[in-house]
């Protein structure tokens, strides 16, 4: 990024964190590192942070990232269920070119948070957090929007909008691209595909990283350096990678969204030069997304999902409704919130509609009939069921337990 540009981030960067009471960090996308102050604080996180797979500029990138697909703002959740806010900044060329990131945030109730931690020391720390609501942090995101804009010069609203599909796009390419002699057009050994499909699934970065770079040897030899050639070739082996990612549970509509946001900027490259520099960049792009972002990717959908459970526990949820909200397959969700969590999404739903009936069950105006309404369950029945399951005892013994207490 332009030194200018460095500049002004850093100075509007501290007045926000001044602010609102939290951090900021600088973030270059290209050179993936952090930028000024923070530089050498790439894998620290704060104090209180238990994940050990928990990586600061992982999760800041990927919310750059994230950014600058939805028009300039992100708001997302790191491993350990806080939130931070990405602004994307652009080059002269539109393209990505780094982020101002602050955080992190306390949204919504800190007793969700705070029951987390037990260590004293640990909810000390959290407690300086800065706790905002919901409408706040959107209103600190719109901001951070158009202070990256004002100091990029470049419009958000020029960075997105791309709609149609890859394999639309592949049917065009060949039909205007292939030449006459099909000979002449050499296609990748399946044992290759199937390795590369392997070393992906396996999380194997650095072994996926070179058999990129002997690919793309491969794709430059075999198509005796023709540009046209190498696009067809280089649309071929974005195919490979992307059926490898989906099949190791990548999520198809980040990966279609991915694929159909390269492909328009390869057809600008008009020269062998201009197509090398692009294909190493969205190579290791891709690369990036495939192994770097995923676990922040994971973490943040499955505290979206808790953040809908917990405003949403008194309505009728289903498995269909709560993966529509995130856009994700129904299978896909549920094994990753179980990864994460440790549990399913049914049980979670229930334990929050039990500790909020708690709540209610302690308050001796509130007629015990009307707790399982009030707390989404179906009927009294299922929610005596629950509830006992949960707690060990009936949701009438819990509130006689309380009213004695009282």
């Amino acid at each position: 990024m332009k030194e200018i540009t460095l500049q002004k981030l850093h100075f509007y960067g501290r007045h926000l964190a001044e602010l609102f009471c939290t951090e900021y960090r600088v973030v270059d996308t290209q050179e993936r590192c952090f930028v000024g102050e923070h530089r050498d604080e790439a894998y620290l996180f704060a104090p209180y942070c238990q994940n050990k797979n928990c990586v600061l500029l992982n999760n800041c990138l990927y919310g750059c990232h994230e950014a600058y697909r939805w028009g300039g703002k992100y708001i997302f959740y790191c491993p350990e269920s806080f939130i931070f806010i990405a602004s994307s900044v652009s080059d002269d060329n539109g393209e990505l070119a780094g982020g101002l990131v602050l955080g992190p945030i306390i949204m919504g109730e800190l007793d969700d948070i705070m029951e987390l931690y037990q260590n004293p020391e640990i909810r000390k720390d959290i407690m300086s957090i800065s706790n905002l609501s919901t409408e706040n942090v959107n209103h600190i995101a719109e901001l951070m929007a158009g202070l990256t804009e004002g100091i990029s010069g470049v419009s958000h609203s020029l960075l997105g909008g791309i709609t149609f599909k890859q394999e639309n796009f592949l049917k065009s390419l060949y039909e205007t691209q292939t030449p006459d002699d099909p000979a002449r057009v050499p296609v990748y050994p399946i044992e290759t595909e199937k390795e590369l499909q392997l070393l992906i699934k396996n999380g194997d970065k650095n072994g996926a990283q070179l058999l990129l770079n002997d690919l793309l040897g491969k794709i430059y030899i075999l198509s005796e350096f023709d540009v046209s050639l190498i696009k067809i070739r280089t649309i071929e082996l974005l195919s490979v990678l992307s059926r490898a990612a989906i099949d190791a549970g990548a999520d198809i509509n980040e990966i279609m969204w991915f694929n159909t946001g390269c492909i328009p900027e390869m057809q600008k490259c008009n020269t062998i030069e201009e197509l090398s520099v692009w294909i190493t960049g969205v190579m290791h792009r891709f690369i990036s997304y495939s192994f770097d972002f995923s676990s922040v990717k994971h973490s943040d959908t499955v505290y979206k999902v808790i953040d809908y459970i917990r405003r949403n526990y008194y309505q009728k949820m289903t498995l269909d409704s709560i993966a529509k909200y995130v856009n994700f397959s129904k299978t896909y969700l549920s094994r990753i919130f179980k990864e994460e969590t440790g549990e399913n999404i049914s049980s979670y739903i229930n334990k929050v509609r039990v500790e909020r009936a708690k709540i209610l069950l302690a308050d001796q105006n509130v007629p015990l009939v009307d707790v399982a309404n009030l707390t989404g369950f179906e009927d009294q029945s299922y929610f005596t069921k629950v509830f006992k399951s949960v707690t060990g005892v009936s949701p009438k013994k819990y509130k006689e337990n309380r009213k004695k207490l009282s």
